[in-house]
């Protein structure tokens, strides 16, 4: 029976060309829409790493680091150092501290390394140690960047987890040095003056960009506010729970009595989750409802499309009534003309799916996503086709076999 309703859609190749560019269509922008969907939901069930409850941030301007001279350095250390005191003697401060590329921020410091012969990119956060506190990001092993650590011949560096793993395998990375790679790509061995970089301790997978991001490769140090010429202009602070919006006043005035020509930017970071989430599923929605629009225009057309091949089919189906043939077989015969479609569309939309990867055109999916996305795309696309089929079906059960004799 299968193999006879095939060769009847194939014998039908004419007519049925455009449900089956209709069905193919649709198939493929669910399997875009759906992966992009499963790619977001695998992210959100990933741990962020950090907290962002009861963390403000402030974004300090005015304050031109990057061309100071030594002296206007020195000052402004001293006045960041004091900002951080003032804040921290607040009452509903718990913590506070100043860090580069806070979370949501979407800005990295990138540096590269390689693993196992490929170059990854390695996101390096330079932040006091107090950050660790505000964010709650968790150390699994060794010790936090520390104030004295800026007296030490070598950089310590708080890695991430993922970067421990891949980086050194099995072995504990505590007291190794970051390995330094020549420009083609060979190990080498630290030259006079190079800045050395040793791992004092490991943390939890960062995810900066947020619970739709991706999990980077990330690198803490420490910030040197003594004789340090990289000074952070976001500061961090954690606040009790139940701390009102007002503190945003009492925060800005304390830190404006320190350094009154500096302004102050401040808002809670879950503000900023908001914003950045929004503004990854944003397009994400459009795309949904856009692609909704277009199923139910192709589910219109191709109920009509079904109608208009059953009410050309009477005889045949008044015929296959006559001899003997159920309503029930009569619906399946229809259903499964369509199906067999479906199932040409769905294979052929799944070969072009796979093709994307081969090719280095899939967005930065894994197999995983578009092996769900097109799992979920069939399911529905298969679901679609039989509810856009029920009308039609139904009125090829109603024809009487009388109703052949018209056609003879």
């Amino acid at each position: 029976m299968t193999r006879h309703i095939f060769k009847l859609v194939w014998n039908r190749k004419r007519s049925t060309g455009l449900i089956f560019v209709e069905i193919l269509i649709c198939f493929l922008v669910l399997c875009s829409v759906l992966g992009a969907g499963v790619h977001y939901l695998g992210q959100w069930r990933s741990p962020r790493g950090f907290e962002s409850e009861n963390v403000w941030v402030t974004y300090i301007g005015g304050a031109d680091f990057y061309r100071a001279d030594d002296e206007e350095m020195a000052v402004m250390r001293q006045q960041v150092a004091a900002l951080i005191r003032d804040v921290r003697s607040l009452p509903d401060v718990e913590e506070v501290g100043i860090s580069f590329n806070v979370p949501y921020s979407n800005s990295a410091w990138i540096s590269s390394t390689r693993i196992d012969g490929r170059s990854v990119s390695v996101s390096a956060t330079q932040l006091t140690p107090e950050v660790m506190g505000v964010l709650g990001i968790e150390l699994l092993t060794g010790r936090w960047v520390e104030d004295t650590d800026a007296a030490l011949s070598y950089t310590p560096v708080v890695i991430t987890r993922n970067l421990a793993r891949d980086l050194f395998r099995t072995d504990s990375p505590l007291g190794k040095n970051m390995p330094q790679f020549d420009e083609e790509g060979q190990l080498q061995e630290p030259g006079e003056g190079d800045v050395i970089s040793r791992v004092v301790g490991v943390t939890d997978d960062y995810r900066h960009f947020g619970e739709l991001g991706d999990t980077p490769y990330v690198t803490f140090s420490g910030v040197d506010l003594q004789n340090g010429d990289d000074i952070p202009e976001e500061m961090l602070i954690r606040v009790r729970p139940g701390t009102t919006a007002a503190f945003e006043e009492i925060l800005v005035e304390t830190m404006q009595n320190v350094v009154p020509n500096w302004s102050y930017d401040t808002q809670l970071l879950d503000q900023s989750r908001h914003r950045h989430i929004m503004g990854r599923i944003g397009p994400l929605i459009i795309s949904a409802v856009i692609a909704a629009f277009l199923i139910i225009m192709v589910g219109l057309g191709l109920v009509g499309v079904l109608w208009q091949s059953v009410t050309r089919r009477t005889g045949e189906l008044g015929l296959r009534r006559a001899l003997g043939a159920s309503s029930r077989s009569v619906r399946y015969q229809i259903l499964g003309e369509l199906w067999a479609l479906t199932t040409c569309a769905v294979v052929l939309g799944t070969v072009v799916m796979i093709q994307l990867p081969l090719f280095g055109a899939s967005f930065g999916a894994s197999w995983s996503v578009i092996a769900g996305g097109l799992t979920l795309a069939t399911l529905v696309i298969y679901g679609f086709v039989t509810f856009c089929g029920l009308y039609p079906t139904w009125l090829a059960t109603r024809v009487k076999p009388a109703t052949a004799l018209q056609y003879e």
